[in-house]
């Protein structure tokens, strides 16, 4: 018996509202966006699959904005998870691709170079992160993904140290990064 002039008694009530963002975690969320995809483009090459990454970072930083707000370093909790979420998109990627077929037209050559040099600074990373793990992110954060300068401040609060010492292990880490370049073995490729 539905009642086309609306007289009939709701025994449920009205619907209840949509939950809103917290207008702290909103101003977390705008405020760190930009670095938030940087970071994400960096590590994912590809500012498509970056922006996706993000979005799946931002959605479990909602559910979880009260956790990310009460932290004693709400950014660095921030930072964790969109790094977690890059993870997994990585690993989803992967297993997405593997069912995917190969199509017949081959990339460009300078697409091919530029993944070249890609390649041999992310061993050089992977080396530097065995060795110096807070180096690794002082430099990623500063020199790769482009904090500028008067930023430090942000690298020390999310790395969780002095701003001396942001500035310290980014100076370090990129001159020990420059030596590991120097020395990686060419690997030779198929001729």
């Amino acid at each position: 018996m539905n009642d086309p002039f609306g007289k009939e008694r709701d025994p449920v009530g009205p619907d209840p509202e949509p939950p809103g963002i917290d207008p702290h975690g909103e101003e977390l969320f705008r405020e760190h966006l930009d670095k938030f995809q940087r970071i994400a483009i960096y590590r994912l090459r590809n500012p498509h699959d970056a922006d996706d990454a993000v979005m799946n970072a931002l959605l479990t930083m909602h559910s979880k904005i009260e956790r990310i707000i009460a932290a004693s370093n709400p950014i660095a909790l921030a930072m964790k998870m969109l790094n977690d979420t890059i993870t997994d998109y990585c690993r989803t990627s992967i297993r997405i691709k593997r069912n995917e077929q190969l199509v017949a037209e081959m990339p460009a050559v300078s697409y091919l170079m530029e993944l070249g040099r890609y390649d041999e600074l992310d061993r050089a990373m992977e080396e530097l992160e065995i060795v110096s793990p807070l180096q690794a992110m002082c430099v990623q954060l500063y020199h790769l993904i482009g904090l500028p300068y008067d930023q430090v401040a942000e690298i020390a609060e999310i790395a969780e140290i002095s701003v001396a010492a942001a500035k310290t292990n980014a100076y370090r880490g990129r001159k020990q990064l420059g030596r590991m370049l120097k020395e990686l073995p060419v690997e030779q490729g198929d001729s």
